[in-house]
């Protein structure tokens, strides 16, 4: 009687706590399949009352018709486990539809079979609607992360790639997974130091910010600028990164800097509402981070429903100043006249996105340019639902490039100058070789038959005038030829043949045979290269250097002359004027003359400049600067080296094309 008293207590104990319980519990007979369940459960069900009394059947009757498949697959494999688990969707009596996690245990007889089950339903409604929350919020960000110009990724918090937007694959023709694929698509040069960036924020937790130079599907490298923002958990832990690659190219290079302006760091994200929560504060995070772009929300009528800073930054306008308003708030007044705003959201609506460059209005009147990009946002239906639209301000761009129209103008006035001074230089030259030279031809003509048949009639005083008058019309003469050929190295065609230098410093040597001959000297030849030249001109420049040594020889004392070629980087040579990176020929042409003093170095290039006196060398002064102006329509480089009484050396570096 008294055991029997106990487990009475007992099972009343059971009752209160199942009734007290959140849970709905539930009992059913599997050979009867006659069921018991507690006042809760006929709640969860429905809201049925205690004293009604339902059939299995009518309790299956509440299971939506689409979801018994899946309940009666649970309940053949509890059977055979022992074990219960599923989730469908009930009908209550006023035919609204709530979600139930169901749960329960098989008991077995004696001779094993299946006796009866005993379990619990638990309503998980808002934990389905929280979950479906979850999933149009992650939708929204990929959706939005698709339209950003910007590669947008996320790794976990050991820096592994979770996800990386459709622009990586786009741009870059993989997707990234690990450090193998990053590092194949990073500029060497940028690789150690942006890895070395990366582990220490890693480690650290700090903001992630580095540019590099990324490969594109074309293996070209272009600027980007890297920023990425740690995830904390409740407990102040990393579990994630969120961040963005923005093309920075064109500031790179315009501006010549490595340097860019990186955006304000977001708030740290709060984990308030577990992943959904999350999920909203990354969104928020990869549009805030984002100030270079102005980032806007619109409604399917264009009306502002979401602003970032980069927004405020570039328009002027805070979030709740503009948040409500329609976007053609930004156009000018003729652009609002001809319906472009609207124009641009059909095309958006009709082939997913609208692309348009233009001058937009600031919130204090000013304009800017503005590079834009609407894309249509669709709902599971393909309906338009809104727009997101990202603004670039180009001012500075377009200002460059409006100034680089106007510096073509200018440049192109100025070559009508210069073609209008060669014409009148053409004439200079066509005076001094026929109008200039036919009356001086005539003088030293007249002055030579005096000279020649009057000389005996002449006194010593006008038979030395006459020498001098001769000699000045011989001077002069020279003078011409020379200044002729000064003009010519400038405005001459320069047609660029490849040719070998050897062959040009054979054809001086013949061309100047006999004046070798008669001065006993020697020409040594070592090396030779071959160049993109002007042939006539190179003659020229090797002619005049050789027609130097000749003229500044030692009395009694044979030229030696050596002409000397090789080719070799820039950095081989001891001159700043030399591109590093770049191929020379170096042509060294050296004598054993009188020299001259080093000071005079760089004056003996300058036209009409001589060193020497006029009885005691001929010569007009123009020979080395022909010579310059020669290499200087070759894009090289000459330099002049002396010692009195030791000899000359010239060294000219001639690109190699």
């Amino acid at each position: 009687m008294e055991a029997q008293n106990e487990i009475q207590q007992n099972e009343e104990k059971l009752n209160i706590i199942i009734e007290a319980s959140a849970l709905g519990v539930w009992e059913l007979n599997l050979k009867t399949r006659v069921p018991k369940y507690s006042k809760r459960y006929l709640e969860i069900i429905g809201g049925y009352s205690q004293e009604v009394i339902l059939t299995h059947e009518e309790l299956l009757r509440h299971i939506h018709p689409d979801d018994m498949p899946i309940r009666e697959k649970a309940f053949n494999e509890a059977m055979t486990s022992g074990r219960l688990h599923y989730e469908s969707r009930l009908i209550w009596k006023d035919q609204s539809i709530h979600w139930m996690e169901g749960r329960g245990k098989v008991f077995y007889d004696t001779d094993n079979n299946p006796d009866f089950m005993i379990g619990t339903i638990r309503d998980i409604t808002a934990e389905k609607e929280h979950q479906q929350k979850l999933e149009e919020s992650e939708k929204q960000f990929r959706s939005l992360a698709e339209s950003l110009p910007q590669l947008i990724w996320e790794t976990d918090e050991k820096g592994n790639a979770l996800f990386a937007s459709g622009k990586w694959k786009e741009y870059t023709g993989i997707t990234p997974a690990g450090e193998a694929e990053w590092k194949s698509i990073i500029h060497p040069d940028d690789y150690e130091g942006n890895a070395k960036a990366w582990m220490h924020c890693l480690e650290t937790g700090g903001l992630y910010k580095y540019d590099v130079r990324i490969k594109n599907k074309s293996d070209q490298y272009r600027w980007h600028a890297i920023i990425g923002e740690p995830v904390y958990d409740k407990n102040h832990k990393i579990k994630k990164w969120v961040g963005s690659c923005t093309d920075i190219h064109a500031e790179k290079t315009f501006t010549h800097e490595l340097e860019m302006q990186v955006i304000e760091r977001t708030k740290e994200l709060q984990q308030i509402n577990a992943s959904l929560k999350e999920s909203e504060e990354r969104y928020h995070l990869m549009v805030e981070e984002i100030q270079d772009y102005a980032i806007l929300y619109l409604n399917d009528h264009g009306t502002i429903e979401n602003w970032n800073l980069g927004a405020q930054k570039i328009k002027g306008y805070k979030a709740e100043e503009i948040i409500g308003k329609n976007f053609s708030i930004f156009y000018t007044e003729s652009d609002r006249d001809s319906n472009l705003p609207q124009r641009l959201l059909t095309i958006a609506k009709e082939t997913g996105k609208a692309k348009h460059e233009g001058w937009r209005v600031r919130k204090n009147g000013s304009l800017f340019w503005a590079n834009v990009v609407i894309t249509a946002i669709h709902n599971d239906q393909k309906e338009v639902i809104g727009f997101s639209k990202v603004t670039h301000d180009l001012t500075e761009k377009k200002e460059a490039e409006d100034q680089l129209k106007q510096s073509k103008l200018e440049l192109e006035e100025k070559n009508t100058e210069l073609e209008k001074m060669n014409k009148e230089l053409h004439s200079f030259a066509y005076i001094s070789s026929h109008d200039l030279q036919e009356p001086l031809r005539k003088i030293q003509a007249f002055s030579t038959l005096i000279m020649e048949k009057e000389l005996p009639n002449l006194t010593e005083n006008g038979k030395d005038m006459f020498n001098r008058m001769h000699s000045a019309a011989n001077r002069m003469q020279i003078l011409i030829n020379d200044l002729l050929a000064y003009s010519r190295t400038n405005v001459q065609e320069r047609t660029f043949e490849k040719t070998d230098l050897a062959k040009i410093i054979d054809e001086v040597k013949e061309d100047m045979s006999e004046e070798l001959e008669q001065k006993h000297a020697n020409i040594e030849v070592m090396g030779t290269c071959v160049l993109k030249i002007i042939p006539f001109q190179f003659r020229q420049l090797i002619y005049n250097l050789v027609s130097n040594a000749l003229k500044f020889a030692k009395e009694d004392v044979p030229p030696h002359i050596k002409i000397k070629a090789v080719i070799d980087d820039g950095a081989s040579f001891n001159n700043s004027k030399l591109s590093k990176e770049t191929s020379y020929c170096h042509i060294s042409v050296s004598d054993n003359g009188i020299g001259f003093e080093q000071q005079y170095s760089e004056r003996i290039f300058e036209v009409f400049q001589r060193l020497h006196g006029r009885s005691q060398y001929t010569g007009t002064g123009i020979g080395l600067a022909i010579v310059k102006r020669i290499v200087d329509n070759h894009h090289g480089v000459i330099t002049a080296s002396g010692e009195k009484n030791l000899g000359a050396t010239f060294d000219i570096y001639i690109p190699v094309l």
